[in-house]
Formats: structure tokens, sequence, C-alpha cells
């Protein structure tokens, strides 16, 4: 049709979906519903920036204070988090902590 593919599934029957913030177009891919915009131009976060943010949520400033400061998305933020989340133990076996205070 308009020569454009799905980056999600190849599909061909792609149409246009209105503008991104920046103004860019977007498009949906009618095969999968998968959303996109050509040539995005957003970098990808450094292992230093993520080591920033990690240090930063340890000195207790806000969040939106860290987003701002490091210069990272509060959406991408928020799945730093929930994935700090999942590698943290939630659960203490007290038998654990009694013996470690011997």
């Amino acid at each position: 049709m308009n020569g454009l593919k799905c980056p999600q599934c190849g599909g061909v029957y792609i149409v246009k979906n209105g503008h991104a913030h920046t103004g860019k177009q977007r498009y949906l891919c009618r095969v999968c519903t998968f959303q996109f915009t050509l040539n995005h131009a957003r970098p990808p976060i450094s292992a230093e920036q993520v080591q920033l943010v990690d240090r930063l949520l340890s000195e207790r400033i806000s969040h939106r204070g860290i987003c701002r400061v490091v210069g990272v998305s509060r959406t991408w933020f928020r799945h730093h988090l929930q994935s700090l989340v999942q590698t943290v133990p939630h659960r203490i076996d007290p038998q654990e902590v009694v013996s470690s205070k011997r």
C-alpha cells in the first residue's frame, strides 16, 4: 500500500494514526494493532545513568527530581522501579533474622 512494514510483525497493512506530541506521524498496523512512529529519536539509557538513578534512589530524592536530573522519562523510571521490586525478596524468614543476630 504505502511501502511501510510493521516493526512488530512485518505486516504491510499500515494506516496513519494521528500524530505524536512531537508532531511526528503515528502509524497503526491493522494486522497486530501495534502503534509506532518512524525514525523516533529516543536515545537509549546508558549504564551510568541507571547507576546514577539507583544511587539517587538511596538518597531519598523525589522521583520527579531524579527524572529531571538524570534526563529519563517518568515512564522509564516507573518500569525501572518495577524491575527493582521484582528483584527484592518480599518475604523474610524469622529464623534467618534470629540466627544472623547471634
